[in-house]
């Protein structure tokens, strides 16, 4: 009888639980350093991970094929997650009026310029 109760328990809380929002720019700054490079970190490995599937599905996305160009420049380049990070602190520092955005979009925008 437990298993059923705790299937419909996981299941309720699918239903209710709230999505993960995003942590804005204001927010990541108030991490300590090294938080703020593993977020930025994970990002990127967030996209890595979208480019991974893509390719094994042999789909052409065109949402996911922008961050197959990203992660190949940074790949290409030889950019290194210190760079990255280097680049959105920099990035956030020079554009307070984006800390309300959401930090993936932030990360993305940041990287571009390692990019060109």
């Amino acid at each position: 009888m437990r298993a059923p109760v705790a299937v419909l328990a996981l299941a309720v809380t699918a239903i209710v639980a709230d999505p993960a929002a995003a942590m804005t720019g204001a927010e990541w700054q108030r991490l300590p350093p090294s938080a703020r490079a593993a977020y930025v970190n994970g990002v990127v490995d967030a996209w890595v991970a979208l480019v991974l599937v893509q390719e094994a599905l042999g789909n052409r996305d065109r949402g996911i094929t922008v961050f197959a160009e990203v992660v190949a420049c940074l790949r290409d380049r030889l950019i290194g997650p210190d760079r990255i990070v280097a680049a959105v602190e920099r990035y956030v520092a020079d554009a307070p009026g984006l800390r309300t955005k959401d930090m993936p979009d932030i990360v993305f925008v940041a990287v571009g310029p390692l990019c060109r």
